[in-house]
């Protein structure tokens, strides 16, 4: 991914610092979570003790709660603003790259290029990866650090039952490597047929006046129809070979979340784990087997900006 790293070299600090930020909102979540699981306890142990006066046991907590959600919030919307303006920055470097490319080209070269192969590369490929970095870069980035962060957490406050939640998602993370694999040649392939039909009409407009002069219009007809055809079954072969790839995550989307609640709940109920700790490993299990559960269509994504980036690298000139 030389065009990525090249990027980030060129504009690290808006990168890092935005970062910086989601690494901070992630925190935050985590203490947050925390935070709710002992005021659980808390409140817990004081009812069953026989206190019941809840405003003075609520006082402080709600206090606390309020200052953590406010920190939360401005960290996340801080971290959202900055890796919206990062991502849109790459995006716009990636164009005038493009536009160098071209400008620094010899005209022989220029004169031997498709026009309409070329602009179908610059409408469709450098528009799927730009699109790509604003919906998932730093929202994969998020998604990363939030497993990472919470699978550790999770595992320091009780291994045993963090084990048994996650281990179900192992094979569906061996699963998406492979489907992610097809999905990426399939993806090249519907890529390389849309360029060649944009490369036909193209050609079309600049020969029709021939073209109407021999009456070739039939053989023409004939030659567009093979391509959108070739198109058309691409498409078609590609969502239908995803769909059934895509169909066994969906399986085995609801198998952690049963284990969890299945030993979990006994474990509360044995008197092994008290409620406060259940309640984070319910409420953060999404960032750990949730993560994991999306593995196929993250893989899938990338796959796909991984194919447009590997024929726009060499037509990008980054500024030295």
């Amino acid at each position: 991914m030389k065009l990525l790293k090249e990027l980030v070299r060129l504009h690290r600090f808006l990168f890092f610092t935005a970062m910086l930020l989601t690494l901070l909102s992630v925190i935050l979540n985590l203490y947050w979570n925390s935070f709710l699981a002992d005021t659980i306890d808390m409140l817990t142990n004081k009812l069953l003790s026989g206190v019941r006066d809840e405003e003075a046991l609520l006082l402080k907590p709600l206090g606390m709660a309020a200052v953590i959600i406010l920190l939360h919030a401005g960290a996340g919307y801080l971290s959202s603003c900055l890796a919206s303006y990062t991502c849109e920055v790459f995006a716009h470097e990636m164009r005038m790259g493009y536009s160098r490319f071209y400008l620094q080209s010899d005209i022989r070269m220029l004169s031997g290029l498709n026009v309409g192969e070329e602009q179908s590369a610059m409408q469709n490929e450098l528009a799927e990866v730009s699109v790509y970095l604003n919906e998932n870069l730093f929202s994969f980035a998020r998604q990363f650090v939030s497993f990472a962060l919470s699978a550790a957490y999770l595992l320091c406050r009780n291994s045993r039952l963090m084990l048994l939640s996650v281990l179900p998602v192992v094979p569906l993370m061996l699963y998406c490597y492979g489907s992610g694999k097809a999905i990426k040649n399939l993806t090249e392939q519907c890529q390389i047929s849309r360029k060649r039909v944009n490369g036909l009409a193209d050609t079309l407009l600049e020969l029709f006046p021939v073209i109407q002069v021999y009456h070739a219009g039939g053989l023409m007809e004939a030659a567009v129809d093979e391509k959108l055809i070739q198109w058309e079954s691409a498409n078609v072969r590609k969502e239908r070979v995803a769909a059934r790839l895509m169909s066994l995550s969906g399986v085995l989307s609801f198998v952690p979340l049963l284990m969890l609640m299945g030993f979990g709940g006994t474990m509360v109920i044995n008197g092994q784990i008290r409620i406060g700790l259940f309640y984070i490993f319910i409420n953060l299990s999404g960032n750990v087997s949730g993560f994991l559960q999306n593995m196929p269509g993250i893989y899938a994504a990338f796959r796909r900006f991984e194919a447009s980036v590997g024929r726009l690298e060499k037509k990008l000139v980054m500024q030295i």
